[in-house]
């Protein structure tokens, strides 16, 4: 019985560790579902600042016309963006340790060169966890069927 005691402790033990596990990844989604969040935000209110928090300095994207942007790119998009409404959809966030990948899907209406639009796209964003802070490093956009 006495052998069986320090077995059923490393057992208690483990599963201890992988509910905190557990606790901490769905910590980390609902901090990156709310920068996902602030990142429309963002886009309705012009806000390149905003942005600069959550976007890594390395941060890529390829929009939903196939175009290539940095963060720079992405930064002085938002100053002249048409978008007025910009709605998410719920997403879905895949934790693998320091990095994230979350899907989803947004709306978007706003006004381009005079004429009113309605789109959906989705989206698969990557983020990192860098010095205990999570920015967004890569984003793809496709257009998507309503």
């Amino acid at each position: 019985m006495r052998t069986m005691m320090p077995v059923v402790l490393l057992i208690c033990a483990g599963a201890t560790i992988g509910y905190a596990q557990a606790d901490s990844a769905a910590d980390a989604a609902s901090k990156i579902i709310a920068m996902e969040h602030v990142w429309a935000q963002a886009y309705m209110m012009k806000d390149p600042r905003a942005l600069a928090r959550i976007l890594d300095d390395a941060f890529v994207c390829v929009a939903s016309d196939g175009k290539l942007m940095t963060k720079a790119d992405v930064m002085a998009d938002v100053k002249t963006s048409s978008a007025l409404q910009i709605l998410t959809e719920p997403m879905v966030v895949h934790m693998h340790g320091d990095t994230a990948i979350v899907v989803g899907a947004f709306r978007t209406k706003g006004v381009e060169r005079g004429k009113p639009y309605a789109r959906r796209e989705r989206f698969v964003d990557t983020w990192i966890n860098k010095n205990g802070q999570w920015v967004s490093a890569t984003t793809m956009v496709t257009l998507a069927a309503e």
